[in-house]
C-alpha cells in the first residue's frame, strides 16, 4: 500500500508539474506575442517627452510622430497620419539622444529648419505641378539621416469640373461621391532630389483609381 500510495503521489506530482510547465510555456508564448504586437509602442523618458512638446510648440505647422520603422514603406505609412502642412517622423533613439545631448539637438534642429525652408519653397519651384502634391513628410532615422516623401494626386478633368461646379454653386451633396484620380508616391534623400522626382512623374503610366467619399459637402481637398 505504501508503494502504491507513493507511486500515486509521484504520478500526481508529475502530472501537476507537466500542467504547470505547459501553462508557463503558454504564458511565455502569449507574453512574447503581446510584446511583438506592442513592440512599436514608444516609451520615452521625461526629457524626451519634454523635447517633443517643445518641438510641437515651436513648429506648429508640423506633425511630429515618434516611432521605429524598418522600411520606406513603413515610414510613409506613419507619415500619412499627419494632418498638418508637414509630417516629421523621428526614431525614438535619436529623440532621446537629442534630449540628453545639446550638440545633437542643435545639429538636428538646424537640419530640420533647413529642410523646412527648402520645402516651403518647393511648390514655387514646381510651378503648376505643385498643385499635385497632397502630402509632404520627413523621416529622420536614429543616425540623424533624413528622407523625404511626397504623395501626389492628379484629378481627372471630369472630376475637376465637378469640383469647380460645386464650388460655384456651393451646393451640398448628400449622396456618396466617387472621386477619380491618379495617385503615386516619391521618395528622396534631399529636397532637391524630391523636386526632380516630382517633375519626372509620368502620369500616363499611372492607372486612375476611384474611391468614394462621404459627407454632406463635396470634397474640396484637391
Amino acid at each position: 500500500m505504501d508503494k502504491v500510495s507513493g507511486y500515486n503521489a509521484y504520478q500526481s506530482s508529475y502530472y501537476e508539474s507537466r500542467v504547470r510547465d505547459k501553462k508557463e510555456q503558454e504564458t511565455s508564448r502569449t507574453t512574447k506575442a503581446e510584446g511583438t504586437k506592442k513592440g512599436k509602442e514608444v516609451q520615452l523618458s521625461r526629457k524626451a517627452q519634454d523635447l517633443l512638446k517643445e518641438l510641437k510648440k515651436k513648429y506648429r505647422n508640423m506633425d511630429f510622430i515618434v516611432a521605429d520603422y524598418e522600411s520606406e514603406e513603413e515610414a510613409s505609412a506613419y507619415l500619412k497620419r499627419g494632418t498638418k502642412e508637414y509630417s516629421v517622423l523621428i526614431e525614438p533613439e535619436l529623440l532621446e539622444e537629442m534630449a540628453s545631448d545639446g550638440k545633437t539637438k542643435e545639429k538636428q534642429l538646424n537640419l530640420l529648419e533647413g529642410a523646412a525652408s527648402e520645402l516651403s519653397n518647393m511648390k514655387q519651384q514646381l510651378g503648376a505641378r505643385g498643385d499635385e502634391v497632397s502630402r509632404v513628410g520627413v523621416a529622420i532615422d536614429k543616425d540623424g539621416s533624413m528622407s523625404f516623401f511626397a504623395e501626389l494626386e492628379k484629378v481627372s478633368e471630369k472630376q475637376r469640373e465637378r469640383i469647380e461646379n460645386a464650388r460655384e454653386t456651393k451646393r451640398e451633396e448628400a449622396a456618396m461621391q466617387e472621386k477619380r484620380s491618379k495617385r503615386t508616391r516619391v521618395e528622396a534623400d534631399s529636397v532637391e532630389e524630391l523636386i526632380e522626382k516630382i517633375r519626372n512623374v509620368d502620369w500616363s503610366q499611372i492607372k486612375e483609381e476611384g474611391r468614394f467619399t462621404s459627407g454632406s459637402k463635396f470634397d474640396f481637398s484637391i
